[in-house]
C-alpha cells in the first residue's frame, strides 16, 4: 500500500511531467507546478529542493513504467516473430509519445557541464536497455535466437525500429504515430531483426 508521502510524490512528478510537455521546461516553474498539484511551494519543495531535481525524478519514473509495461509484451511461449512484433509496437506507440519525446528534447538541451544526460543515460536509459539485452541473451541461450553479443543484438533491435520514425518525430516532422505505418516498420524490423539473428537449421 502506497503511504500518502509517496503517492503525493507521484503526483508531482505526474503534474510536472504534463507541465513539461505542454509548456516545455524552460517555462514551467515551480509555481506552475504546485498550481497542477493543488498545494503551496513549500509543499513542492519538501519533496524536490529543485526544478532540476524534479526534471531528473519525471525522467527516471518514465523510463521505468515505460520498461514495466514491456515487461508484458516480451515473447515468452509463442512464436518469436509474433512476440517481437507485439514488443515492438508497444515500445514505438510509448517511445513516440509526448513525454518520451519531450524528456530527450529538454535532456539535448541542457549544457552538458549539468551531467543531467549523463546521469540520464547511466541511471535511466542503460539498466532499461540492459534488462531487454538479458532477454536477448536468454532466447539465445535457450537456441531461439543465434548465440551472439546480446547488447549488441538489443540495439540492433533498437535501431532498426527507431531509424524510420524516430527523427521525425522528434524535430516535429511528424505529430503523433501512426498506427498503420508502426505496424509496417515494426513487421519490417523483425523480419530483418531474425534474418540476423534466427538460429540456424539444423544440419540433417
Amino acid at each position: 500500500m502506497r503511504t500518502r508521502s509517496e503517492q503525493k510524490r507521484r503526483e508531482i512528478v505526474a503534474a510536472a511531467a504534463s507541465l513539461f510537455v505542454e509548456q516545455g521546461y524552460e517555462r514551467t516553474s515551480m509555481s506552475a507546478i504546485s498550481e497542477r498539484v493543488g498545494g503551496s511551494k513549500a509543499t513542492l519543495y519538501g519533496y524536490f529542493e529543485s526544478k532540476e531535481e524534479l526534471l531528473r525524478a519525471v525522467l527516471a519514473d518514465s523510463v521505468a513504467e515505460e520498461t514495466e509495461r514491456l515487461m508484458h509484451e516480451f515473447p515468452a511461449n509463442e512464436a518469436i516473430r509474433t512476440g517481437l512484433i507485439r514488443l515492438g509496437e508497444r515500445y514505438l506507440m510509448d517511445r513516440l509519445g509526448p513525454l518520451p519525446i519531450t524528456s530527450i528534447r529538454i535532456v539535448a538541451t541542457q549544457p552538458e557541464s549539468t551531467g543531467l544526460g549523463a546521469d540520464f543515460y547511466a541511471n535511466a536509459l542503460r539498466p532499461a536497455w540492459q534488462w531487454f539485452a538479458d532477454r536477448i541473451g536468454a532466447l539465445m541461450e535457450e537456441g531461439r535466437l543465434r548465440r551472439a553479443d546480446p547488447w549488441v543484438a538489443a540495439m540492433h533491435w533498437k535501431g532498426l525500429h527507431e531509424g524510420e520514425l524516430f527523427e521525425k518525430r522528434l524535430l516535429g516532422a511528424s505529430t503523433s504515430p501512426d498506427p498503420s505505418e508502426i505496424r509496417r516498420v515494426v513487421a519490417d524490423a523483425a523480419d530483418a531483426f531474425l534474418r540476423i539473428y534466427e538460429p540456424a537449421p539444423a544440419a540433417g
